[in-house]
């Protein structure tokens, strides 16, 4: 399914032959037939029959996602994306998994992201949630929280 969802988000003249209205849905399975068979198992290239018949080759990647995310439930995996500015050390990584794993009593993924732009600091992403420890935040607090912040003095300080 894999294979198949990367073929189908990489390889434009393969996403358009396949969901092209101008090309039979028989002559789209003789492709699946020659191309597939032997190569995806008979109950993928059976899926991708389905999808054809019906029309919904489109959602190919999205129902591989939503395959991966139930597998995961279903192996109680967590996907947790760490930024830093730097490759974290083995021990820090290992601290991370661990705290995470204790907190949310799941098997940690973990998936590291190198950006410089937060300056220092650590963003964890879980899902939809965002834990922001980078500079870079902290940076923007205080500007805004000095721009809207009243001088005893009178003067004001504009940007």
């Amino acid at each position: 399914m894999k294979f198949l969802s990367d073929l189908f988000t990489s390889d434009r003249d393969v996403r358009q032959y396949l969901i092209s209205p101008a090309f039979s849905k028989e002559s789209k399975r003789e492709f699946v037939k020659k191309v597939f068979t032997g190569k995806l198992s008979d109950y993928v290239t059976n899926l991708l029959n389905v999808l054809i018949e019906n029309d919904r080759q489109e959602f190919i990647p999205k129902i591989y996602e939503a395959m991966t995310e139930l597998i995961d439930e279903t192996q109680n995996r967590l996907h947790v994306s760490v930024t830093t500015t730097s490759e974290m050390d083995a021990s820090l990584k290992e601290s991370i998994v661990e705290i995470l794993s204790k907190k949310f009593n799941k098997q940690i993924v973990l998936k590291e992201k190198i950006d410089e732009s937060i300056m220092g600091g650590i963003i964890i992403r879980i899902g939809d949630t965002v834990i922001d420890g980078s500079l870079v935040k902290d940076l923007k607090n205080i500007r805004k929280n000095l721009l809207i912040s009243k001088v005893r003095s009178g003067a004001a300080y504009e940007d």
